[in-house]
């Protein structure tokens, strides 16, 4: 089992939910909304200058859920280039 960390804007959230459904992927998982922060896209600050924010999902997937969650994020990166998806992964046990 994998523990997937995504990180993605606000603005492409619902498409990415909208994907996990249609592929049967991540149907558990635990989602923050409202995530500030800084990476390799503009900030997403919440405030007069910065105003979007991003969402956080912790993901526990087995491998073959993992390549289903990996094909949409690339595809959401190819359809939203300017907008910060991230992903990392890490092994997972459950105690």
């Amino acid at each position: 089992m994998k523990k997937l960390e995504i990180i993605i804007s606000q603005a492409v959230d619902g498409d990415f939910l909208h994907d996990l459904e249609v592929l049967k992927v991540g149907e558990h998982y635990t989602r923050t909304t409202g995530v500030q922060g800084k990476g390799y896209s503009f900030p997403k600050m919440g405030d007069d200058v910065w105003p979007q924010l991003n969402n956080h999902y912790m993901i526990v997937a087995s491998d073959e859920e993992v390549e289903g969650i990996r094909k949409i994020l690339n595809h959401l990166r190819g359809q939203y280039p300017g907008e910060g998806i991230a992903c990392f992964v890490s092994e997972a046990e459950e105690l």
